[in-house]
């Protein structure tokens, strides 16, 4: 039974997570979200590779700069299972990736620049049922714009969603 229930050998899963994104720009404190949604392969019961599409947005639920910045992007990686059962799993993960970040500045003028975006923690997945679980990821993240050389964004994100067991 908990065949069913522990990542295999073959596995495919979809997560949907989300973060908050407290801000600050020009001393003024906006708070924002980033959504990530990302597909995961099992080769064992212990190793996965996973690729995640996120997208975020610096003035969300506030905006007190009058300064908006939006990025998309793709993080390849790469999770280890160091604690897999049938109702509970821990993993650690490792990614880097690429993305394009929009700042839209005080004239109006939007800058479109790129960003390089390194990703080490760790995370569980808690078992609501079979194929569904809920998803707390703690990633250090360090976004950095390699257009206009500079620190886009870096420090530890708490994400929260859900998995869902496809395959």
């Amino acid at each position: 039974m908990s065949a069913n229930t522990q990542n295999q050998n073959k596995s495919v899963s979809l997560s949907i997570t989300a973060s908050p994104f407290p801000v600050e720009i020009n001393n003024a404190k906006d708070f924002g979200i980033i959504g990530k949604i990302s597909l995961e392969f099992h080769t064992s019961k212990a190793l996965s590779f996973q690729g995640s599409f996120y997208a975020s947005n610096t003035t969300f639920f506030k905006n007190n700069s009058n300064n908006q910045i939006n990025s998309l992007g793709f993080i390849p990686s790469v999770q280890y299972y160091f604690y897999n059962r049938q109702k509970f799993n821990v993993f650690g993960q490792l990614g880097y990736g690429f993305g394009f970040e929009d700042r839209t500045l005080y004239s109006g003028k939007i800058e479109n620049s790129a960003l390089t975006i390194f990703a080490v923690g760790a995370g569980a997945n808690y078992r609501l049922n079979n194929k569904l679980y809920f998803q707390l990821h703690l990633p250090y993240f360090r976004a950095y714009n390699i257009t206009t050389d500079y620190e886009s964004a870096s420090g530890l994100a708490v994400f929260f969603g859900f998995n869902f067991i496809i395959k």
